[in-house]
């Protein structure tokens, strides 16, 4: 069976969550979207030269603020590189199994040198400059999982780049100016990796309509935390803290684990030194915050 009947037949997220739209609305491009699963198992086989850049090209037509094109994309597939950034980012196998890794940073490096060759005075290190740069990177590798996903790829967003920013940097050669947002892990999956697309809040928690509202937020929480726990989604992955009793029952759900992890910085970087400094690194590379 090939991986794109084999994706066919997992339910996508309407499915999931029993609000089918019309036929007419469910096309190629939504039954993509709505059946991405993050995948950590790949193959060996390689993504053919026409197909990366099929997925490249995707990539670079996404949105980018004012045209400024203020991110860049290096392309990883030399397999001692892998192996080094994977031991910077956690140790995830998955990276030096991917045939291809993309890594997307915000880039005003570039910015800078069309400024000074036009013979101007760059000006423009803000704090909205460096959301704008994170925010173009976001949005090319979003554009990038997509393609690779249409094209029957499996994919993996990657963002414990940010983990060991300098060291990192200079795996890439990356000047000032530049700095590593998120990779994105490509290439074949691993029979048997997959779980099904992971259920997500419900729409009444995270869709607004005019202005924001918590009138669904306690229910909307609790039906969740019922679809988790009945998943098994955090059997093995307790968060642990220091002075509290372990919690198992269960009540262990999205609610109690977010919030265990949204207590200790290191579970959401998985070091408590890692991306903590992350304000002085930007400065450092030539970000500015203010």
């Amino acid at each position: 069976m090939s991986q794109n009947m084999s994706r066919n037949m997992i339910p996508n997220r309407f499915e999931l969550e029993g609000s089918l739209p019309d036929e007419t609305q469910l096309n190629g491009t939504i039954r993509v979207l709505t059946s991405h699963e993050s995948v950590r198992g790949f193959t060996p086989e390689k993504v053919p030269p026409g197909a990366l850049d099929a997925i490249l090209t995707s990539a670079r037509s996404a949105p980018t603020s004012s045209n400024l094109q203020a991110y860049s994309i290096i392309v990883v597939r030399d397999a001692d590189r892998k192996s080094r950034i994977s031991a910077l980012s956690g140790h995830q196998a998955f990276i030096q199994e991917a045939p291809v890794m993309l890594i997307f940073c915000a880039d005003i490096h570039r910015l800078k040198y069309v400024t000074q060759q036009q013979g101007y005075v760059f000006k423009a290190d803000t704090l909205e400059m460096f959301l704008l740069s994170s925010v173009d990177a976001a949005l090319a590798m979003q554009n990038a999982l997509v393609a690779a996903e249409a094209l029957g790829y499996a994919a993996v967003p990657v963002g414990s780049v940010r983990n060991h920013p300098e060291e990192l940097a200079k795996e890439l050669g990356l000047p000032e100016g530049m700095f590593a947002v998120v990779g994105l892990s490509v290439g074949h999956e691993r029979e048997g990796v997959r779980r099904g697309v992971k259920p997500r809040l419900p729409k009444g928690v995270t869709v607004h309509e005019e202005q924001y509202s918590d009138a669904a937020l306690d229910d909307g929480l609790k039906a969740y935390d019922e679809q988790m726990i009945a998943r098994r989604s955090y059997d093995g992955r307790r968060v642990s803290i220091a002075g509290e009793p372990e919690k198992e029952g269960a009540d262990y759900g999205w609610c109690e684990h977010t919030a265990r992890r949204c207590t200790r910085p290191e579970t959401i970087a998985a070091s408590s030194s890692l991306r903590e400094n992350l304000r002085e690194v930007l400065l450092q590379r030539g970000f500015a915050l203010r």
